[in-house]
Formats: C-alpha cells, structure tokens, sequence
C-alpha cells in the first residue's frame, strides 16, 4: 500500500544505468554487448563473411521469400484520420501513398528491412526529391552499414565517430529528423542493438569450414590411388631416387618407359576406404542442420532420418508461415514510418495511410467475398478498380451488366 502524503512521481524513468552502475557515468554510450562483436573489434565483417556460406545463405534466403512473395495494399481507418483544413481528402491521400510506394524500389527495401533479423538492427537513410505536384517525395532507401551507429546509455541512436579508421566510443552525432527508418530486431532495454541470428549460426559455420577444409586434405591425400616400387635389395641410392622421379612423373603425365624387367616390380594399389571421412561428412551435416534450426526453428535433413517426411513438410510449412506473420511486421512498420515522414513533411501530420502485406491468394480470397457482398449490396465497381485489385489487364475480362463503367 501507497502512504498517504507520499510523494508519486509516475512519469520519469526511476531505474536507470546511472543509479546503478558507477562506470555509466564515465561513459556515455553503450557498447554492442554481442561477445562475437566485442572480441573481433565491433567490426560486422565477421558476420557478413558468414554470407558466403552456400548453406547459411539458402536458409536466409527461404526466410526472406516468405515477406518477399507478399502482395501489398494501402489501407486506413476512416474513423482515426481526420484532415479537415488539409486541403487533401482521404481517398485522395490513399490513392498517393498507393503511388508513392509504388514507384519505390521495394523488394529491394524489404530485404534490406529484413537483414535486421540476421544483423540485430538495421539503419536506411531516406532520399527524397520534389514532384511536379510540388509535394515532397521519398525516392529510395539506402541501408548504411551498422557499424555506422551507436547508441547512448539513454538508448538513443547516434551517428558514431570514427578517426582514421577507428570507431570511437563516444557519443556521435544526432540523427537528422525523417531522415532514417530504423529496423530491429528483438531489442530490448539491455541490448537496443537486437538480437543478431548469424550470432547463434557464427561456429556452426567456423567449424564447418573447418571439417570441409580438413576432409578436403584428406580426399587429396588419400582419395587417389598409390604407385608401389619394388626394387632389388642391391640397387643403389641413385637407381632408388631414379625409380621414384619415374613414378612421380607416371602419375603427373599419366605415361612412363620402364625396362622389360622392371614390370613385376610396379603395383597400382588402390585407396582403402576410410571410415574417417563419413565423419567429417557427419559434422558438415550436423552443422547445416544447426544452422537451419537458427534461422528457420525447423529443419527437414538431418533430423528426419529417412522417416515421416511428409509430416515434417508439413510442420515445416506452418513453422515458415508463423515466422512470416513475425517478420512480415518489421517491413510493416518500417514502410508506415516512411509514410508517417511523408505525410508529416507534406501535410504536417502523422495520420498516414498504411501498408499492409498477405500473401497472395489470401488477398484475392478476401477481397473476392467482399467484393461479392457489396455487389450484392448495390455497390458498383468500375474497371480501374478491378485492374489495381487483383492484378488484371484490359484484355482480361470485361465487366458485367451490374459492373458497366
């Protein structure tokens, strides 16, 4: 129970890293606390490296296409915006936000907002130019690499100094208002940067590399079959060294002269089968299924067996629609930042039209049974709508007695 006359104040940050950690008031910013990170110098390269993996990026790219293959629409709530005095009406403003996106780069963009999954966080700097409307418009987005950013002990983002090549941890510079659109990851009070997936994929890949590098060396030692020399115990060191220089240059041309005694005394042996091998083919696969289970949740080689693939198709195609509706609502939220900037500049409010991303054919579903009740209801919709709808031509359909433009 609260006492009486007790002073509340219920509006400020209490608990705060100056109250609590003596070393947060010589320093003003808050390093990355990934421990991959901290031990290679903050340097990203260690995790953009991990791209070159084939297995790694497959995976990333599976769950990329999920957001990736989405249909979008611009929607908003007639109720929540209110531009009276604007100047501009509401199906007007969604007919431009529609245009505005559009003619943006977007599947670009989008992947770009999703590298914040692998990243823990990821910064893209808005351009924009002037139309013939006279109306400020944004043109691209460009991701700037994160090492670029730091944020302060108050978790706010700040543009990082760097001196010949050494980033510095000190507070930065300011970013510049609608200037950036800011994608993370998971974040949270203690770690603002989010959680970086390649982090959990970084030694499954390292050792990965390792065990390929090794049974390389071991298919190169022993994979090729052996020349074996037979000699007479008499011979000298010359004629043992003559011997050798012929077999070696046997198995560089693939031909060599030997004198008519001297064909008993040569056998082609082939190499044994080492079991070895299927080890280092155990610990690759092994390793690809960590990193599919990192990126994915699921895999569907190695745990399976040989056993109830269907079934685990099956999961794996419900686990890859849920991680879908969890990313999807980075882009989401990234794009309707950038419409709340544009909105913002143009017109000066932040009640702006939304994106919304489905897939497909759940687009063509719903809008198909309310497409249905309205008509029903009276409503008539003309060509344009049809053609933006769903994705049709002129010379694809004509419209109906209860349709006519």
């Amino acid at each position: 129970m609260v006492k009486k006359n007790t002073k509340l104040n219920l509006f400020s940050e209490y608990a705060t890293r100056e109250k609590l950690e003596v070393l947060t008031r010589l320093m003003t910013v808050l390093p990355d606390p990934d421990d991959i990170l901290a031990e290679n110098s903050y340097d990203y390269k260690i995790y953009r490296d991990l791209l070159t993996d084939p297995h790694l990026m497959a995976t990333i790219q599976q769950r990329k296409l999920q957001i990736l293959q989405m249909d979008w629409e611009i929607d908003y709530d007639p109720s929540s915006l209110s531009y009276a005095g604007q100047g501009i009406h509401q199906p007007e403003l969604k007919d431009k936000a529609f245009e505005v996106i559009d003619k943006l780069p977007l599947q670009n963009i989008m992947s770009e907002m999703l590298d914040s999954i692998f990243f823990g966080m990821n910064c893209q700097e808005v351009f924009y130019e002037t139309n013939a409307a006279g109306e400020v418009v944004p043109v691209s987005l460009v991701a700037k690499p994160q090492e670029w950013f730091i944020f302060t002990n108050n978790n706010e983002l700040r543009l990082r100094k760097n001196v010949n090549g050494i980033y510095l941890f000190e507070e930065g510079k300011e970013l510049p208002p609608l200037k950036f659109i800011i994608n993370r990851y998971h974040p949270t009070y203690i770690n603002p940067y989010g959680e970086k997936i390649l982090s959990r994929c970084y030694w499954s890949v390292t050792f990965k590399r390792a065990a390929t590098e090794f049974w390389q060396l071991m298919v190169e030692r022993y994979g090729m079959p052996f020349l074996l020399g037979f000699y007479p115990a008499g011979w000298t060191q010359t004629q043992i060294d003559n011997l050798l220089e012929q077999l070696e240059d046997m198995v560089k041309e693939n031909i060599a002269a030997f004198e008519d005694t001297m064909k008993d005394n040569i056998e082609l042996k082939e190499s044994p089968q080492y079991d070895i091998g299927q080890l280092y083919e155990f610990l690759i696969k092994f390793h690809n299924s960590e990193i599919s289970k990192a990126v994915l949740t699921v895999t569907l080689t190695t745990d399976l067996q040989g056993a109830g693939s269907y079934k685990a198709a099956d999961i794996h195609k419900e686990m890859l629609s849920f991680i879908g509706l969890s990313d999807k609502k980075i882009v989401e939220n990234g794009i309707n930042r950038l419409l709340q900037y544009w909105t913002f500049i143009n017109w000066g409010h932040t009640d702006a039209p939304e994106i919304f991303l489905r897939k497909k054919e759940a687009i063509v579903e719903e809008s198909g049974e309310r497409d249905k009740l309205l008509t029903q209801m009276g409503v008539k919709f003309t060509k344009e709508y049809f053609k933006k709808r769903y994705n049709l031509e002129d010379e694809d359909f004509e419209l109906g007695e209860n349709n006519d433009e």
